[in-house]
């Protein structure tokens, strides 16, 4: 299914503000876990580590999918067995 320009650039938008939010969050988390100590630190710093992952994940995902939009070159087609046309596969012999 091919998807309009500007879903894909909404997917786009979304993808990167989803990820720098991620980030943001996990930069929170991650300062609020020096200042407490403990269990609750650990449990904190695991949290921004997943929460960056997920933002960074995001990010490259907007990313490849902005590259997507590129226009590409037409390409050569692969064929086989030389130059001459294709012989007919469904000739009976």
């Amino acid at each position: 299914m091919r998807m309009t320009l500007q879903r894909v650039l909404l997917r786009v938008a979304l993808l990167c503000a989803g990820g720098a939010f991620m980030l943001w969050r996990a930069a929170e988390a991650r300062r609020a876990a020096r200042l407490l100590g403990g269990a609750e630190a650990t449990l904190l710093q695991r949290i921004a580590l997943v929460e960056a992952l997920v933002g960074a994940l995001a990010l490259l995902t907007g990313a490849a999918v902005a590259l997507s939009l590129r226009r590409r070159r037409p390409r050569k087609l692969l064929r086989l067995g030389g130059e001459g046309p294709a012989p007919d596969r469904h000739a009976r012999q």
